[in-house]
Parts: structure tokens; C-alpha cells; sequence
């Protein structure tokens, strides 16, 4: 049976059991997809290529300082906006306020960045779009937990990662087109977000969050925010470090393609951009497709460990394949296999997996907010440690030692995953 009052119109533990629509799931997914346009295209592509411009003879420790500091601020913003948002009360409901503060604070940040003239006020820039687009993102992805009943949540889930899967195949041609216009790369996707997400907030308007229980929230609440008790969620910690691990490859490969592509594969400067579009348009548009898919295989086998684990596996494979490459048509191919076979694979199943090890409902918005983090630190860390890594020999230009880093990382992932109880 269809749910047929408006989303949100419920407490989640009355509405969970119904399941959701066609229509509530494409708006849903176009929400998320103008989401992480918003954050991803400046993560991967936009924050290197403006950091390039601004500092060209220290871009690879200027990008690290702003992939680490970026990263720290989500590390902190994700989980403590979703335990905001799980203990909002208001006739606008939990979710809705924060998706939308959440997407002005990163246009705000996003305009920062874009007219900036000096690394120190980029930076500023990225601290405020980092800091805001988490509010957003732990708000909508505990939509799932709060209105996707169990049998359509690895479905429903993996539109998370296909909308950020084609959120670049997408946003990388912000940068083809208007290639000389920050306030087009930066502002542009945000925008998108905004009218997706306005889409998505009507859908919820009957939302009301005044009636639910209070949680306490003061000091030791805010740091709890943080951690996750081994002891009382045994399952759901073991995924989160099994998620972090596994995340390495595919930060490695997704934060430095810029730079292995200009230092290591020798594309010249008029046809990076062209090079650049296609090292994300494929892996995006395979990972697009599989995403989908694999959830679809999730919900129906309920193996959602076996598919995790042949994510890890995929993309060690791929990222290891990327340490031997230096010629464009290998590159595309290993990226294809990394970011393309493996982010499938791993979008696909994540959000289904995170919800069957969570064992509090009333801290889906936290638990995700943290999911999240896990899948996203790496992506400052590798950064952090690359410097080492890429100096080992002499010079900074070592990126096989840092691609097989990143893949030995994610076959480990395994060794957590196997100990996981709670679904197979």
C-alpha cells in the first residue's frame, strides 16, 4: 500500500511500516542530487582548480590544509546538526528547518569562495559551505530512517549515492562551460539544490515535531554527538570503521585527480579541462547506473555485508590499477573500475547496511550525520598524510605509494566487516 498523506506527516514509528511512492522517491533522490552537487563538484574539482589559480607553487599543501580543514569542520558539523535536527521540535517538523538553513549557509559560503582573491579567504569560504551543507545532508538523509520503511530502504538509500554519482557527471561540465566563472562553478549547483530541496520541503509540509518526546541536549549531549559507545552498538561502530577504511581508495583517487592527471599522466593545460570531465563523467555515469541497482539487490538478498565487501575489493583494484598508469586511456579505465564499479557497489549498499547495525531510533539523523563522516574523512586524512607519502624518494611526487596506501586500506575494511552480526 501507498502512502498517499504527505511525508513527514507522522512520527517516523507510524509511518515506517508504509511504504513510499514513486513520486516521494524522485524528488527525493533530485533533493540529494542538488545536494551533493553542492559540496561534491567543490570537493573533488572546483576548490583544486581556484586553489591552483591562487597559489600555483604550493597548490598540493594549500589543497591539503583545505581538504583537512574542510573535512575537520564536517566532522564536526554533521553529527552535532543531526542531533539538532533529531531534537528540533516545531510545526515545521525535524527535518525540514535544517535542510533549509543548511542550504543558505552554503550559498553564503559558496559566494565567499567564488570572490575570493587570496587562499586565506577561500579557506573562510570553505569552512562556512562545509559547516552548512552538513546541516542539510544529516537532515535528509534521516529521511530515509524517518519515513522509508525497511524493505525499501537500500533502494531508497542508494539514491543517496547514485545522486552523488551523478551530481559530478553533471556539475563537471559547470566547469567546461563556464570555465573562467567562479560565481557559475560555485553558485550554480547550490541553486539546483535549492529548488529540488523546496520541492522536497513541500512534500514534507506536514511535518510537526512539537508533539514528540524531548531529548535532553546539553554539554555531555553536544560531545556525544561524537562518539559512538562500542559497547552498546557494537555492529554500527564496526561499520563505521569498516566504512572509513574502505573510503580511503576512493578519496585518494577522487581528492588528487587533478593533480595525478597534471604531475603524473602529463596532461598539458588546454586539454586537462576535456580529460577532467571524462575522468568523472564515466565512473559517474557506471556508478550512476549501478547504484540503483545494487540497492535494489539489497533490499532483495539482504547480503548487505557480501556487497560491501565486494565494493572494498572493487575499488582496491582499481586504485592499485591507478599506481601503474601514467597515459590518459589507462587512467579512465582504472578511474572507471575505482570510482565508477566501486562507488556503485558502495552507494548502493552503505545506507541499508548503516541502518540495519543501528540499534536507536531516536538518533537517526546523529547516526547517519556520523555514517557520513566516516565515508567523508578520509577524503581530509588522505590529504593529511599525502605530503609523506608523496615525498617518500625524494621530491612530492610519489603518487603510487599513496594510490596503493589508499588501496591496502580498503582491502582492510574487510577484516572489520566480517565481524559484523547484525545482517549478513
Amino acid at each position: 500500500m501507498t502512502d498517499t498523506r504527505p511525508a513527514g506527516s507522522a512520527p517516523a514509528s507510524d509511518v515506517v511500516a508504509t511504504r513510499v511512492g514513486p513520486f516521494f522517491i524522485v524528488v527525493y533522490a533530485l533533493a540529494l542530487f542538488g545536494i551533493w552537487m553542492s559540496i561534491m563538484l567543490p570537493a573533488s574539482v572546483t576548490i583544486a582548480l581556484r586553489i591552483s589559480e591562487l597559489d600555483p607553487e604550493g597548490k598540493t599543501t594549500s589543497y591539503s590544509i583545505a581538504a583537512g580543514v574542510g573535512t575537520l569542520v564536517a566532522l564536526l558539523a554533521n553529527p552535532f546538526f543531526g542531533r539538532l535536527s533529531d531534537n528540533t521540535r516545531s510545526r515545521f517538523g525535524r527535518r525540514r528547518p535544517w535542510i533549509a538553513i543548511g542550504l543558505l549557509g552554503t550559498m553564503a559560503g559558496a559566494l565567499v569562495i567564488a570572490l575570493s582573491g587570496s587562499f586565506a579567504m577561500l579557506l573562510v569560504g570553505w569552512i562556512i559551505m562545509q559547516a552548512f551543507i552538513n546541516a542539510s545532508i544529516a537532515a535528509a538523509l534521516a529521511v530515509v530512517a524517518d519515513r522509508v520503511p525497511a524493505a525499501q530502504q537500500g533502494l531508497v538509500g542508494a539514491l543517496s549515492g547514485m545522486a552523488s554519482s551523478a551530481s559530478l557527471v553533471v556539475g563537471v561540465y559547470f566547469v567546461e562551460w563556464f570555465p573562467t566563472n567562479m560565481l557559475a562553478q560555485f553558485g550554480l549547483p547550490v541553486l539546483i539544490a535549492l529548488v529540488f530541496c523546496g520541492i522536497l520541503l513541500w512534500l514534507l509540509r506536514g511535518d510537526d515535531s512539537r508533539d514528540l518526546p524531548r531529548q535532553p541536549f546539553g554539554v555531555a549531549e553536544f560531545f556525544g554527538s561524537f562518539f559512538i559507545n562500542p559497547r552498546k552498538s557494537p555492529d554500527f561502530a564496526l561499520f563505521l570503521v569498516t566504512m572509513f577504511l574502505v573510503s580511503c581508495g576512493i578519496a585518494v583517487v577522487g581528492t588528487y585527480t587533478v593533480y595525478i592527471l597534471q604531475d603524473r599522466v602529463n596532461v598539458s593545460d588546454d586539454q586537462i579541462g576535456g580529460v577532467i570531465t571524462l575522468a568523472y563523467v564515466i565512473p559517474g555515469l557506471i556508478a550512476t547506473v549501478l547504484s540503483p541497482f545494487v540497492g535494489w539487490l539489497n533490499d532483495r538478498t539482504k547480503r548487505r555485508k557480501m556487497l560491501m565487501g565486494a565494493a572494498a575489493v572493487v575499488i582496491a583494484i582499481g586504485t592499485l590499477s591507478l599506481s601503474f598508469t601514467t597515459e590518459v586511456t589507462p587512467y579512465l579505465i582504472a578511474v572507471a573500475i575505482a570510482s565508477g564499479l566501486g562507488t556503485g557497489l558502495l552507494s548502493g549498499t552503505y545506507i541499508g547496511l548503516a541502518i540495519s547495525t543501528m540499534n536507536d531510533p531516536n538518533s537517526s539523523a546523529r547516526d547517519l550525520g556520523v555514517t557520513n563522516i566516516a565515508y567523508t574523512l578520509p577524503f581530509s586524512i588522505m590529504p593529511f598524510a599525502a605530503p609523506l607519502l608523496l615525498g617518500i624518494g625524494g621530491g612530492q611526487g610519489n603518487y603510487p605509494a599513496l594510490l596503493i596506501t589508499g588501496a591496502v586500506l580498503s582491502l582492510v575494511g574487510l577484516v572489520p566487516l566480517a565481524f559484523i552480526k547484525a545482517t549478513k
